[in-house]
C-alpha cells in the first residue's frame, strides 16, 4: 500500500474514544462551516452556538475555518475573535470535541498540548474517534480520508500533517505561514475537480463498511450532503451531516440515537426540527 493511502482499519484501531457527561440534553453536531469564508458570518455562527437548547456536547466535524494554522503565531485577527468565541461557549460548561478536518493544520490530541497552546477544545480528534453516549458508541471523522481516487489530496494529506512540515511552519515567521497556506488552499481548491464534484459512492460505502462493525452509526461531513446509508449486512448506519457552510443546519443527537436535523435563521433562531432517518 502507498504511504499515503489510508489505513480505514488502522485508523479505528488507534481512535481515541470520549464519553460524553451523564445528564440531560443533546449532543450537537456541526460540519463544514468554513468561517472566514464570504458568505459565512461569524456573528451568525456563534448567535447559533449561543442558541443552542440543553448541550451536553458540542462536536465540530472539521473545516470549522476555510483554512486554518492552529500555531498561535500564526493567528490573525479574524481567528482569534473566533478562538474567542468558542472560548465564551467552553465557560459555560458545555464540552466541545473537534474532529480535524482537511482545512486545519498542526492540532495537538494531547489534553496537555491543548490546554498549553490554549485551544477551545476538550478533546480533539486528529483522524477519528469514537464517542460514548448512553451506553452507545458512534464513530466521527471528517471525510476526506474516504475518496481512495483522490490521490492528490491524499498524498497532500500525508505529506502537510507530517512532522517535518509542522517543525518547518515553527520556524517561519506567521506572515509567511498564513501567506503559504492560502496559496496552498487556493491552488488545492481549482485540482481534481472532476474527483470533487463526483459523489464517490462506491468509496463511501467501502469505507462505511469498513468502520461500522461495533458501532451504532458513523457521522462524516466534508461532502457538504446530506445522506443516511445503511451498511447490508452489519447493524449501524453511516451518516454525511450536511454544511453549515451553505445549509445552516447542523444535527442533534439524542441519547436515544435518535437524530434531529435543525435549521438556523440569523434573527430569529431554529426554523425547523427534523427526524433524520425514519
Amino acid at each position: 500500500m502507498p504511504f499515503w493511502m489510508p489505513d480505514w482499519v488502522g485508523m479505528m484501531s488507534r481512535a481515541p474514544e470520549f464519553t460524553v457527561p451523564e445528564g440531560e440534553g443533546y449532543v450537537y453536531l456541526i460540519a463544514d462551516s468554513h468561517l472566514g469564508t464570504t458568505g459565512t458570518p461569524t456573528g451568525e455562527f456563534f448567535e447559533m452556538l449561543e442558541a443552542l437548547p440543553d448541550a451536553r456536547m458540542v462536536i465540530f466535524l472539521g473545516d470549522l475555518f476555510r483554512v486554518w494554522l492552529a500555531m498561535p503565531k500564526f493567528w490573525d485577527r479574524h481567528n482569534r475573535q473566533i478562538i474567542y468565541g468558542f472560548r465564551r461557549l467552553q465557560r459555560t460548561g458545555v464540552p466541545i470535541l473537534f474532529v480535524v478536518g482537511n482545512r486545519e493544520f498542526f492540532l495537538p490530541e494531547s489534553p496537555k498540548a491543548i490546554r498549553r497552546r490554549r485551544l477551545p477544545f476538550d478533546f480533539i480528534a486528529s483522524e477519528a474517534c469514537v464517542l460514548n453516549l448512553d451506553g452507545k458508541r458512534y464513530g466521527m471523522a471528517h471525510g476526506d480520508m474516504i475518496n481512495r481516487n483522490d490521490t492528490r489530496h491524499l498524498k497532500w494529506r500525508r505529506i502537510s500533517r507530517s512532522k517535518p512540515m509542522e517543525w518547518l511552519f515553527w520556524m517561519i515567521p506567521g506572515w509567511l505561514a498564513r501567506s503559504i497556506a492560502n496559496q496552498l488552499e487556493k491552488a488545492l481548491a481549482k485540482t481534481n475537480m472532476e474527483i470533487k464534484v463526483q459523489y464517490p459512492l462506491d468509496e463511501i460505502q467501502a469505507f462505511a463498511e469498513a468502520v461500522i462493525p461495533g458501532l451504532e452509526r458513523f457521522f462524516v461531513g466534508h461532502f457538504h450532503r446530506e445522506e443516511l446509508l445503511d451498511t447490508p449486512g452489519k447493524p449501524g448506519s453511516f451518516v454525511l451531516v450536511p454544511d453549515w457552510f451553505s445549509r445552516k443546519m447542523l444535527y442533534r443527537l439524542k441519547g436515544t440515537g435518535e437524530i434531529s436535523r435543525l435549521t438556523f435563521v440569523r434573527g430569529e433562531g431554529f426554523q425547523s426540527e427534523e427526524k433524520v432517518g425514519v
